[in-house]
């Protein structure tokens, strides 16, 4: 399911509770949306809002983009292997 409305339903709910719920528990929902959508490229954005609202001081402080942009990758590549 990858209609416009679902989308734009599914980043308004978890834009509210990335800032709402724990990190961790953010990264649960959004796993499962990566997985259950067909390309949830918004992912990234909210690895970006992870970053913005929890990282401390890093050295590299885009830890949470640059995990939610491979978690993203693979799970391309998983789905297009899994579907031929």
């Amino acid at each position: 399911m990858s209609s416009p409305l679902f989308r734009t339903m599914a980043f308004v709910i978890v834009l509210v509770l990335t800032i709402v719920l724990p990190w961790w528990l953010s990264i649960f929902i959004l796993a499962g949306l990566t997985l259950y959508t067909q390309f949830y490229i918004e992912v990234l954005f909210f690895g970006f809002l992870l970053d913005a609202l929890y990282s401390s001081t890093f050295s590299f402080p885009y830890i949470g983009l640059s995990i939610s942009a491979l978690f993203l990758l693979a799970a391309v590549l998983i789905k297009t292997q899994i579907r031929k």
